[in-house]
């Protein structure tokens, strides 16, 4: 986008316009580039807790999870970082507090990746029907007739409905083509937390984004963040929506990039 730049009078438009232009250029592409990620930056600055995930590259499909709390001497890390599973094919830009950078990867539906960026956190949930002790976030209970809408097409895309908050269609189907039951066989959604990741719900962008428990072979997932039981309920008791958690999910070389302009902590060898 171009900036309103008022037109010259005669009189000085052969004297001064060959020096103002440029300068008003660079002047210009400066706040651009600080415009570019000034939104990840205030989000972060806000938070005092945060969960960073970094993977060896974009394709990798596993991280490591450090947690970090601000103070007034700065991020204080809170763990011994442990490994987490990511999609099978690895992260994308997914759309959350960040600017996506032009021209790379971004996240769609169905492309087995796990979101790249900086996003807030919604509920939490469990198949309990009392959540664990010492959750401060609001949690509901993950049943069989609990759905997280991954169809499209449908007005429901990425958010949770009820069987009961819809009305089925003559045949008996409910109004959407696909979803994921809450309720699993697996201890998968056993605890789980939400990824506000693609907040807005744009078709296409990505749903049902989670960090939750991971099957005992540690398999990669489908597009969320998987860690053990032991870990995720320790996550789920630690986070406080006081403290404005934010959820930074990069691979190594973004990290790198990113690092100063989004505050992010410094990584320490344990």
């Amino acid at each position: 986008m171009s900036p309103n730049v008022k037109k010259m009078s005669p009189l000085s438009e052969p004297m001064h316009r060959p020096l103002r232009m440029p300068i008003v250029t660079i002047l210009f592409s400066f706040l651009f580039s600080l415009l570019s990620c000034s939104t990840a930056v205030a989000q972060i600055e806000d938070a005092n807790q945060l969960i960073l995930v970094v993977a060896p590259t974009w394709n990798s499909n596993f991280g490591t999870m450090y947690l970090f709390e601000r103070d007034g001497d700065g991020w204080m890390q809170r763990n011994i970082p442990w490994r987490v599973s990511l999609a099978d094919s690895g992260l994308a830009w997914g759309i959350g507090l960040h600017r996506i950078p032009a021209g790379e990867r971004e996240k769609v539906e169905g492309d087995h990746r796990s979101p790249a960026g900086v996003f807030e956190l919604g509920d939490f949930f469990g198949y309990d029907s009392f959540p664990p002790p010492r959750i401060l976030f609001p949690y509901r209970q993950a049943t069989k007739m609990l759905h997280c809408i991954d169809d499209t097409g449908s007005v429901f895309y990425n958010t949770f409905v009820g069987e009961d908050q819809v009305v089925r269609d003559s045949s008996g189907k409910l109004p959407w083509k696909s979803s994921e039951t809450m309720r699993l066989d697996s201890l998968d959604y056993k605890y789980g937390i939400v990824v506000l990741h693609n907040p807005r719900a744009l078709p296409g962008k990505g749903s049902c984004i989670f960090l939750h428990v991971s099957r005992f072979d540690s398999s990669a997932t489908s597009g969320c963040t998987a860690m053990s039981e032991n870990r995720i309920l320790f996550l789920m008791q630690w986070l406080d929506p006081a403290k404005h958690p934010r959820l930074v999910q990069l691979p190594a070389a973004a990290f790198r990039r990113y690092l100063i302009d989004w505050d992010l902590p410094l990584l320490l060898k344990n």
